[in-house]
């Protein structure tokens, strides 16, 4: 698979969950470095192609991940970047997109040091993250991207994204044969056939559709190239630790669990179909929650598992409903942000120095 290829893929995924409006500019851009990159010229963009529509000036902190941060399916004034920025009065650069991974993550953040920000916040979704990752290090044309990248690796089989791929076409498929169908009644049809990966899940006031099949696949380290995305992530945020180090910038790394583990968390009160393919991707998270959590003790890294925060909150409607997507909601954007505000920030160690004066981010440093 070439560097195209892999960013054609997740580019298609991206624009088929949250299609942008006929005669918009598409929010996300192939690039042979980044793979995947965003529009400059989307109306919701900076001009480093972050989702950041009136630019930043003099930036406090800098929120580095994907989807998850960038506000999949959401405004960009419902993603919780946002609404952090609005608690602390401004400053808060959303740098998350879609189909990015650690490898992008450290990308961004060697770009992001020209605004001189204060505080990164690193989000690690290690459901989407670790076979982005491995397909970034392996295909980008970037050097930082490639040292990550060990030579034994060249000939691993790529991630197993082929369910996914085939439960996102029977979807497809099936509104595109009954085009007068609503996707919410399209998606309950097809759970009622027994579609894996639309497995409709209700617990408390939440109603869902997971995809831990999907899931489970790109997290299981018993496949290689999940497990080589580990280690690229590993080293990514050594990276990330020198680099804050050598900038006095404060790191902090949050590990976002999937909706589907945090049901599996409480699968006794929720009605599933398929409880045990769940079980089994509660069982892979966990080991991988549990390596980062090694990671980054063992780089002396502030860390938090925003699990037993969120699955609290897993059956109050703080993801998409009646989607298969995964996507918080802007209650769920709201409530982490709100922790982020209240328990990450304020220990948080910020460094003295007084800051030069800067530019509108896209001003100092272009990205493209």
């Amino acid at each position: 698979m070439t560097h195209s290829t892999a960013a054609d893929t997740t580019i298609h995924a991206a624009h088929a969950a949250n299609p942008a409006p006929h005669g918009e500019p598409p929010r996300l851009l192939a690039d042979p470095a980044w793979l995947v990159r965003g529009n400059p010229d989307h109306a919701d963009h900076d001009p480093l192609g972050l989702r950041n529509p009136r630019g930043i000036q003099l930036p406090e902190l800098a929120v580095i991940g994907g989807g998850q941060v960038y506000g999949e399916g959401l405004s960009h004034a419902h993603s919780w970047p946002a609404q952090l920025g609005r608690r602390m009065g401004g400053g808060v650069i959303n740098a998350g997109l879609p189909g990015w991974g650690s490898v992008q993550y450290a990308l961004i953040a060697e770009r992001l040091l020209a605004l001189s920000p204060r505080r990164f916040i690193v989000c690690l979704t290690p459901a989407a993250d670790l076979p982005q990752t491995f397909l970034a290090a392996r295909n980008s044309t970037s050097r930082l991207a490639r040292s990550f990248f060990e030579p034994q690796w060249a000939r691993l089989p790529h991630p197993d994204q082929s369910i996914a791929f085939s439960s996102g076409r029977a979807v497809a498929d099936f509104l595109a044969a009954h085009p007068d169908t609503a996707e919410e009644d399209a998606l309950a049809i097809l759970a009622q056939r027994g579609e894996p990966d639309v497995n409709p899940c209700v617990i408390d006031a939440s109603r869902f559709y997971l995809t831990e099949r999907s899931l489970h696949a790109m997290l299981d380290l018993d496949h290689p190239a999940i497990e080589a995305g580990l280690s690229i992530t590993a080293k990514v945020l050594a990276h990330l630790r020198a680099l804050a180090e050598e900038h006095l910038i404060s790191l902090t790394v949050l590990l976002l669990p999937s909706r589907e583990y945090l049901v599996a968390q409480r699968l006794d009160e929720a009605r599933v179909r398929d409880a045990e393919t769940l079980e089994r991707l509660g069982l892979a998270e966990a080991a991988v929650l549990g390596e980062l959590r090694a990671v980054c003790a063992g780089l002396s890294l502030r860390c938090f598992d925003l699990t037993g925060y969120l699955k609290a909150f897993v059956g109050g409607r703080i993801h998409a409903q009646n989607r298969r997507e995964g996507w918080l909601s802007a209650k769920g954007c709201e409530l982490l942000s709100r922790f982020v505000r209240e328990r990450v920030l304020p220990g948080a160690v910020v460094r003295m120095p007084e800051r030069p004066a800067g530019a509108a981010v896209g001003g100092i440093y272009p990205l493209y």
